[in-house]
């Protein structure tokens, strides 16, 4: 019997989460695949959040959840402010 999918998420260490595009995300997850999601801070520099897939996975998830995941986590780095205040 294949193993249950799960989703290892690193988020880079100044990205903020959105809370109900989080919760789609984790719903989404449950309700279509049975997985779970497990989210780690990067101890690195990343340019993106960096998903781990673990256990059975239909062909082609990465795709629709890499949209997903990044509607659930943001950076406001863009902006270019640095210590305001």
């Amino acid at each position: 019997m294949p193993s249950r999918p799960g989703l290892l998420l690193f988020v880079p260490g100044d990205w903020e989460a959105d809370p109900p595009a989080l919760a789609e995300l984790r719903r989404h997850l449950s309700d279509e695949y049975g997985a779970t999601l497990v989210i780690r801070q990067a101890a690195h520099p990343l340019l993106e959040p960096v998903p781990f897939y673990t256990g059975w996975w239909r062909a082609r998830v990465t795709d629709e959840l890499k949209q997903l995941i990044l509607a659930a986590f943001f950076t406001l780095a863009w902006v270019g402010v640095e210590d305001v205040g």
